[in-house]
């Protein structure tokens, strides 16, 4: 079955990527480096072939075309939380010292223009599937407000067959004022694959108590019930279940040591499972919408390689801050951690931002 949505000025750009790829190689420079690594200096790091985890400040369009050019069928596995169409613009308030101004983390406004948002999506989904590899996974985050949509959209481009799951995540402690409906209380994770040989672990999670559960086995392809010799039906006590589609995970509250006040900040634990589930250690991982960090984080404690990039300095400062704060934490405990570059593609505000300072400065970050 052959089902396209279908949008105002659709634009399929496959060729245009195409073209368009062959001038993006040097796009991006790198501004910054962190090796971690006291038997290794930057000039031996270059001319080797260790991995160098890589951060990315700008457009993510620009980040995918420049990565065409050395990643196509390299990433195991891409998470995305974009922008959920919400039609609100989400404000910080940032203290520097003893001052205050405000400013925005991030747009989702779009002035009500869906085929704006759409298009939007559908230009990257085409290149995250260039780049994803054979044996990969992607999971996009969204909620009620454009996930039937991208499920669409995800069925055109990787094929309806390529459907893996819908995780509902469940976040039980988010207070709502909604008096006309029932609490939105839930986020969707949308999961494909490239190929039907992808990579998907098997999660058990520990029960709230021990449970008494009849044993059962496989017979002729038949799960049965297992018996003992007299016929009676064997039990066992368990402590923990196959993880299913809904999890039950709470949205961050400041109260959580792990909080940065970036507005729409995702809980570790969730990104955890995604990363556990679609991925090995030594495996590549990429958020091509990082906001806070806390994917790249999870991969790092994970012993994954990883790509990220976010359009937004507050993005790429608490990332940066976060993942240095972490490894400063660890180093006495590995032996080695790959080390970690930030490119940007240099403009004069860019060049101007780095100049001051800005990504070693003690901002506090607050929702406004």
């Amino acid at each position: 079955m052959d089902i396209k949505l279908i949008w105002e000025n659709k634009k399929e750009n496959l060729s245009k990527w195409e073209d368009l790829e062959k001038y993006h190689p040097d796009f991006f420079k790198s501004f910054e480096h962190h090796s971690f690594n006291s038997n290794l200096d930057y000039k031996t790091i270059n001319n080797s072939k260790l991995w160098r985890n890589k951060l990315f400040w700008g457009d993510n369009l620009e980040v995918l075309l420049f990565l065409l050019n050395n990643f196509k069928d390299k990433i195991d596995l891409i998470y995305i939380d974009p922008p959920f169409f919400s039609g609100t613009n989400y404000q910080i308030k940032i203290k520097e010292s003893d001052n205050f101004y405000d400013s925005i983390a991030y747009y989702d406004y779009w002035n009500r223009d869906l085929s704006s948002y759409l298009q939007m999506l559908y230009d990257r989904i085409i290149l995250f599937k260039k780049i994803l590899s054979k044996t990969g996974l992607i999971f996009i985050h969204s909620d009620w407000h454009a996930s039937h949509y991208i499920r669409l959209i995800l069925d055109e481009i990787f094929g309806e067959k390529r459907f893996i799951n819908n995780i509902i995540w469940y976040y039980y402690n988010k207070y709502s004022a909604g008096k006309k409906n029932l609490p939105r209380a839930h986020d969707t994770i949308l999961v494909y694959s490239k190929s039907n040989k992808y990579t998907f672990n098997q999660i058990r999670i520990p029960r709230e108590k021990p449970r008494k559960q009849l044993k059962r086995e496989m017979v002729n392809g038949v799960l049965k019930n297992t018996k003992d010799e007299n016929g009676h039906v064997i039990y066992r006590i368990v402590t923990d279940k196959k993880m299913d589609d809904v999890w039950r995970i709470p949205c961050m509250q400041p109260a959580s040591k792990e909080w940065t006040g970036f507005p729409t900040q995702k809980h570790h634990d969730l990104l955890e499972r995604i990363i556990k589930i679609g991925s090995n250690e030594g495996d590549l991982v990429a958020d091509f919408f990082c906001g806070s960090g806390t994917s790249m984080l999870m991969a790092e404690k994970l012993k994954r390689r990883w790509i990220g990039s976010d359009i937004s300095e507050y993005s790429i400062y608490l990332t940066r801050k976060r993942l240095l704060n972490y490894r400063k934490n660890i180093i006495d405990q590995v032996k080695k951690i790959n080390p970690i570059e930030i490119y940007t593609h240099f403009d004069e505000q860019k060049k101007n931002l780095i100049s001051s300072g800005f990504f070693e400065k003690d901002l506090k970050i607050k929702r406004k």
